[in-house]
């Protein structure tokens, strides 16, 4: 892992802010795949190696623009899911027996390699990419915890107010850290699944692997980022 010239300014601000992890969900379904290639990898590496994973968004008849556009980067969020976006895709999938979700707490030391990036909100979107944009640097990186972030939409503003939450949080739920390409399976720190029971079936699935990172975490799903 290459670190990013400034990675001691990285370090003091998450251990500031006490980011003890980022976050990044999948269908269960794309789990075996992640552990037998021993790393999560970006779309454009899956493509070239012709690799078949789950692709929600094209399941779920998602548009393009909740997705950034370069595929060659992982999205991950900080300290806990996307849940307007996460939310949306558990409700497309509820009644598909098939689909069921894990949170992957992924190692923050990944903020700081080298090829990461920080989007304050969707990164996909115009406010992401043409009034704030999207860049790698400490002040980037800063700017997803301002007090207050305002949004030009095709339907007006959209203000984002801090307010009483918690350090370890962006101020967008939405906010992204996008990590080019690779992250290795051992910067997982945990796989969180919703019930006991879903739990239990991904062990049974997965048994061939080592599965004793796989918990149950139900506040991840449902995080609460007030003091």
């Amino acid at each position: 892992m290459l670190l990013k010239n400034k990675h001691h300014d990285f370090i003091t601000e998450i251990e500031e802010r006490k980011i003890e992890y980022l976050i990044h969900f999948t269908p269960t379904l794309n789990l075996y795949s992640i552990l037998e290639q021993k790393k999560i990898i970006s779309r454009s590496i899956l493509e070239s190696l012709d690799i078949d994973q789950y692709d929600i968004l094209e399941y779920a008849q998602f548009t393009d623009d909740i997705r950034y556009d370069d595929k060659r980067y992982i999205n991950l969020s900080i300290s806990s899911p996307n849940t307007f976006l996460f939310s949306k895709f558990m409700d497309k999938t509820a009644h598909d027996m098939a689909v069921n979700w894990c949170v992957l707490k992924i190692n923050p030391k990944h903020i700081y390699d080298s090829g990461t990036l920080f989007s304050v909100t969707n990164a996909a979107s115009s406010a992401a990419k043409k009034q704030y944009g999207i860049s790698g640097d400490i002040e980037k990186f800063k700017m997803l915890f301002e007090k207050e972030l305002i949004f030009n939409t095709p339907n007006g503003t959209r203000k984002i107010i801090r307010g009483d939450i918690l350090r370890k949080y962006p101020s967008d739920i939405q906010a992204e850290v996008l990590v080019k390409e690779v992250i290795p399976s051992s910067s997982i720190i945990s796989v969180c699944f919703k019930t006991n029971h879903n739990l239990a079936e991904a062990k049974a699935a997965m048994s061939e692997f080592d599965t004793s990172n796989f918990t149950t975490d139900l506040e991840i799903f449902s995080p609460n980022r007030q003091l």
